[in-house]
């Protein structure tokens, strides 16, 4: 017989369709709002457009300088404060956050392996009604429970270490994104300064050019005085203006270079910062000892942080070598529950009516294709991967170490011999503007000295460039290493 449904199952069941229609007509997916990025406002300006998104503060607050880092900056430009920008550009740089976002999914990861471990205690609900037409199968088979329990399922026991070697995987993985992050961080602070070096460099080239524009147009002017009077003839003056306007074009691409150094900057730290004002002859004031680094032991080099990464990966890929072994052994999985069960929801909490479940469960694989096999083939090759990428991150940081070291004691001798040329002709430059002034030498030829001059300096600028990239090399060559001095 079909017992009949009472009033306060009606109420029950009522209750149930009214909370599946509500969350039937709910939705937990956040509103889609599309990033605002703070760019300028047409494709001329060089400044941020006002009220346009503002920088993170949150983010401002977590890219303070460790010390390394701030000591270097000090010494790489003693005579301005470059952190404010390293700052902003470890705050806004989109790599560098991604970087960041890996390593939060990792350690999320981290905490799922860990959790794997851990038993889950859950309560639930449930109501079983089974009943047949047939009222000798359903006086036999049929089942009307209201049951109520607490209890914890599919709890593995780990004899053979898979979850264990499956957590320390995933440790040795988080551990490793920390040091990327670290590698990232020195690789981004390298780069702002090599763009905040060529926005400088590129500051003073345009100066430079013109200067040269506007002596090449006075050279130009007296040029076509004296061919108005006879005094040279129509190739000489066309000379002269074929180099003017060459000057000229220099200088309009002189202002270009300057424009798109100064946008490169800005993609690092944002278009709402400013370059810092300053010469590039300030980036080279301090010295390095790198003959003295020369003599430092090679294994420092274990302290970066591509080199520290490149072993973590390499321990995580042997955990998972333990875990694809693992896996060849039985599996044992234990779920248990206690609770109540009655065959109405009015007595489910009265005496007598206690229940509980034990349930273990022994998986012993057979057959399963070459699967274990492929993966536990799969994980051993992963491995010997590592172990070359292991091998390779240490060679290219030597190298790299190496190259820089030798380009910073080359140019070491070579800036100051070409500084040494530009302070001496300009005193020469000196001595024939005073002839100048005193009538003894042509005007005509102390515009073209200078103009000679000027190309000079040009050449200057460019090995002193590459004399502050070279110190840069060595601070991110470095990065990371403790050394017995950084200065």
């Amino acid at each position: 017989m079909i017992p009949q449904i009472s009033a306060p199952r009606w109420s029950c069941l009522c209750l149930a369709a009214i909370s599946a229609m509500l969350s039937c007509g709910c939705s937990l997916t956040p509103a889609y709002q599309r990033p605002a990025v703070r760019v300028p406002a047409t494709f001329g300006d060089v400044q941020a457009a006002p009220g346009s998104a503002q920088p993170n503060s949150t983010a401002m607050q977590g890219v303070s300088l460790n010390a390394q880092e701030r000591v270097f900056l000090q010494t790489f430009a003693p005579d301005r404060d470059l952190q404010p920008l390293v700052e902003r550009a470890l705050a806004h740089n989109g790599d560098f956050r991604r970087v960041a976002l890996q390593v939060e999914q990792a350690r999320a990861q981290y905490g799922l392996a860990q959790a794997s471990r851990l038993p889950a205690l859950a309560i639930g609900a449930q109501q079983l009604r089974q009943h047949f037409d047939n009222s000798a199968l359903d006086a036999r088979y049929q089942q009307d429970l209201v049951i109520a329990n607490a209890g914890v399922s599919n709890i593995e026991v780990d004899f053979f270490g898979k979850l264990q070697a499956m957590s320390e995987a995933a440790q040795q993985r988080y551990l490793a994104s920390t040091y990327g992050r670290a590698a990232a961080r020195g690789a981004l602070i390298a780069e702002v300064l090599r763009a905040y070096t060529a926005e400088r460099t590129a500051a003073q080239e345009l100066q430079q050019l013109q200067s040269l524009d506007a002596d090449n147009a006075a050279l130009l002017a007296m040029t076509e005085r004296r061919y108005q009077v006879g005094l040279i003839a129509r190739d000489q003056r066309d000379a002269q203006r074929r180099q003017a306007e060459q000057a000229h074009v220099a200088a309009l691409q002189g202002n270009d270079n300057h424009a798109a150094a100064v946008r490169a900057l800005q993609l690092l730290a944002g278009y709402d910062s400013t370059p810092v004002p300053g010469d590039l002859q300030g980036l080279i004031a301090a010295q390095t000892p790198a003959s003295a680094w020369r003599a430092l032991d090679s294994s420092l080099l274990l302290q970066r942080p591509d080199i520290q990464q490149a072993e973590l990966e390499l321990r995580a890929a042997n955990a998972d070598i333990g875990a694809a072994r693992a896996a060849f052994f039985p599996s044992i999985t234990l779920s248990t529950s206690v609770g109540t069960a009655s065959d109405g929801l009015s007595g489910l909490f009265a005496g007598g009516h206690r229940l509980w479940t034990f349930m273990p469960q022994l998986n012993l694989p057979l057959f399963d294709g070459g699967l274990h096999r492929a993966n536990l083939e799969l994980a051993q090759l992963r491995k010997r991967a590592d172990v070359l990428a292991y091998e390779q991150a240490i060679e290219s940081a030597f190298r790299e170490v190496a190259n820089a070291l030798d380009a910073y004691a080359t140019l070491s001798q070579a800036e100051p011999r070409a500084r040494a040329q530009v302070e001496r002709e300009q005193l020469r430059l000196a001595r024939l503007c005073k002839r100048v002034d005193t009538g003894l030498e042509d005007r005509s030829m102390l515009l073209a000295e200078r103009m000679r001059i000027a190309q000079i300096e040009l050449d200057y600028l460019g090995i002193a460039r590459q004399r502050a990239l070279s110190r840069i090399a060595l601070f991110q060559a470095f990065y990371g290493v403790r050394l017995p001095a950084f200065s």
